[in-house]
């Protein structure tokens, strides 16, 4: 294969190279592989490649390095970055050295693959052209083709603005005809709010031979029918370069204004990867404000949660007051699984599918749903008595089930209309699968859709309407991530979804999940005596009134305890006579001294200390990570007294 292209894959996890190499190797590629920086650079001085695989963080040198190398010795290789540690900085200052592309592990093999076929296609189509420009340079033929081909537009117009000469890439970007531009102002074209903006750009061509340099613009496109489109909806994006062109005169006073020429160059794609790019940025923010407020408000609800089951521990049942109790507690769990929704935006969550009857999910959700929908909005249920358990987070379904319904309100809370959701069972046969979704298997499936009566969505927006980003939402209506995330949450569970539109009469989603025959687990309403005990236990919390509840929860399961709301007065503490205690339970977020520091010092004292993180939220900390520390469990705040009851005995016992 003496032409097929040379592919160079190099990453410091041979399991890693061994993949990529056997996700390739059905391709017309000749493949190598290394495990480091060195030994890349080696290969590179024995060989031309027309490609590298480069993985970002390699044992000896860093991805930026061996950029540097290539750029510097190598400067027609292709290289595509690939990284699980990859940030949108990170990848910027790849593609500003020069990077074809960035992909961030994990990835679909179908996506590697494209975007390898991409950049291979690129660099041939870029060999050959410069092959025809070196046969056609100074050549009539040379600017005619550059001319006729090039992706920009490029025209001239007289002294009145009048074109003289418009390329064919104003045929594709703007949907004209070349006939129908010649001897048309300039003006015909433009936006109505640029008009003036383009005027002046005009007028200073008159003045002297300035270019008006990366001015943007956005132009007319017409339709099929060469129509104007509505310029709400219509338009194209551009950037503008021009020149004046003058007579050459005997005396330079003398000089003539004969018209202008310049660059028209298509910018759409990049002003909505720069909008894409501000949008992350934002949501970036809100995730690191999220995650602030989910730690503060977790804090708050243990605080209500745990008084409150104090309290009902103190009133009796036949007491009004022990009612009244239940109800703060049932409304404190919810809020509680609210902010784990919230966290699930903001951060990857292990998504716990178990079998659940999807049924009450719906119902409570649409419950939540009538309390914050206007009332000229008519909710109605169409949900048959039917085979209803799936394997599913619930939270992420009620994620789902708010998130369709809220769209559904926005389309009809202008004019008054109705919302109606439907569940029925459905068999999906081969053909039907393949249509939906190729990964769905054949098999029983409850189907659950959401209308609305109203406006409709357009149909070259349908197809857009899953796109990370897209909306067509005003300011403060919504992100644009709505749906991405329905249509990621669906896939998870193994389903499928769906829309169906006409402008005027409304829309209808349909998600498809697949049926199970797992039974449903129940919690048991019979009361449960809760694990006891006698140890002494160390208890860290920069917040007075956890640091009070926990104490009284765990006195009362028997237990003996030490406070402090000071981390460095707790080490203190344990430092002076670290076997007095069989337990530490600790706070993450702290100020003088962090838990996970908190942790490392204990550990450095006595290494088989059993500890537990117990936290709001933190993006420093997660689960997996704190085992690799030495803690024994991880307890997510607010905790109810069971689940307190609970791991504290469990971890006890395994000591």
């Amino acid at each position: 294969m003496p032409n097929s292209p040379k592919v160079l894959i190099v990453d410091d996890d041979s399991r890693m190279c061994e993949s990529l190499k056997a996700l390739l190797s059905n391709q017309d590629y000749i493949l190598k592989t290394c495990n480091s920086g060195k030994k890349a650079i080696e290969y590179l001085n024995k060989d031309d490649f027309d490609l590298v695989l480069l993985d970002m963080v390699m044992p000896d040198m860093n991805g930026y390095q061996i950029m540097d190398y290539i750029n510097d010795q190598s400067p027609d290789t292709l290289v595509i970055v690939i990284s699980g540690h990859a940030s949108i900085k990170s990848a910027i200052k790849f593609i500003k050295k020069g990077a074809y592309d960035c992909i961030r592990k994990p990835f679909e093999p179908e996506e590697l693959l494209i975007t390898v076929k991409n950049a291979l296609d690129h660099k041939r189509l870029v060999s050959e052209n410069d092959v025809i420009n070196e046969k056609l340079i100074r050549t009539e033929e040379c600017y005619r083709y550059l001319v006729k081909n090039s992706p920009d537009i490029i025209y001239m117009l007289d002294s009145q603005g009048n074109f003289k000469f418009i390329s064919n890439a104003a045929e594709r970007l703007l949907g004209f005809k070349i006939e129908q531009l010649i001897g048309q102002h300039y003006t015909t074209l433009i936006h109505g709010d640029d008009l003036e903006k383009a005027k002046w750009s005009f007028n200073e061509r008159r003045t002297g031979d300035r270019a008006a340099s990366q001015m943007e613009l956005r132009l007319k496109v017409c339709d099929e029918n060469g129509q104007f489109k509505d310029s709400k909806v219509g338009h194209l994006t551009i950037e503008l370069k021009s020149n004046g062109i003058y007579e050459e005169p005997i005396k330079k006073e003398d000089k003539k204004f004969i018209g202008t020429h310049g660059v028209i160059r298509d910018i759409d794609d990049r002003k909505q990867l720069e909008s894409q790019l501000k949008q992350a940025y934002k949501m970036e923010a809100i995730g690191t404000l999220t995650g602030g407020i989910a730690h503060e408000f977790n804090n708050i609800l243990g605080i209500i949660l745990g008084n409150t089951e104090l309290a009902l521990d103190d009133v009796p049942e036949w007491n009004p007051a022990h009612f009244n109790l239940e109800e703060i507690k049932t409304a404190g769990l919810r809020a509680k699984n609210v902010v784990r929704q919230l966290l699930s935006f903001i951060r990857k969550t292990d998504i716990k599918r178990q079998p659940i009857s999807l049924i009450p999910v719906i119902k409570d959700a649409l419950k939540f749903l009538r309390s914050t929908l206007t009332a000229n909005i008519d909710i109605r249920q169409n949900i048959q008595d039917t085979a209803d358990t799936i394997l599913a987070d619930p939270t992420q379904i009620n994620q789902i089930m708010i998130n369709l319904c809220t769209n559904a309100s926005h389309a009809v809370e202008e004019t008054g209309g109705m919302l109606e959701v439907g569940m029925q069972n459905v068999f999906l046969d081969e053909d039907s699968t393949s249509m939906l979704d190729p990964e769905l298997t054949q098999g029983n499936y409850v189907k659950v859709t959401v209308s609305d009566t109203g406006h409709g969505i357009a149909p070259e927006i349908l197809e857009r309407i899953f796109d990370p980003y897209f909306t067509t939402k005003e300011v403060g209506k919504g992100s644009g991530l709505g749906l991405s995330v329905v249509q990621g949450i669906v896939k998870i569970h193994k389903g499928a979804i769906t829309v169906d539109s006409e402008l005027g009469k409304g829309t209808t989603f349909s998600v498809f999940f697949p049926l199970t025959e797992e039974e449903v687990v129940t919690e048991s309403k019979t009361i449960e005596k809760l694990p006891t005990g006698n140890e002494k236990i160390l208890f860290v919390d920069d917040e007075e009134s956890i640091v009070f509840i926990v104490q009284q929860i765990l006195e009362r399961l028997g237990y003996q305890v030490e406070v402090k709301i000071n981390p460095v007065e707790a080490l203190e503490l344990f430092r002076l006579n670290p076997d007095q205690f069989d337990l530490v339970i600790t706070d993450m977020a702290m100020p003088q001294m962090t838990g996970d520091k908190l942790v490392k010092e204990i550990l450095n004292i006595r290494s088989e200390m059993p500890i537990i993180f117990c936290t709001g939220f933190s993006e420093k900390v997660a689960e997996e990570n704190a085992k690799e520390l030495g803690v024994k469990a991880f307890a997510m705040k607010p905790l109810v007294i069971r689940d307190l009851a609970m791991v504290v005995r469990k971890v006890l016992d395994e000591v």
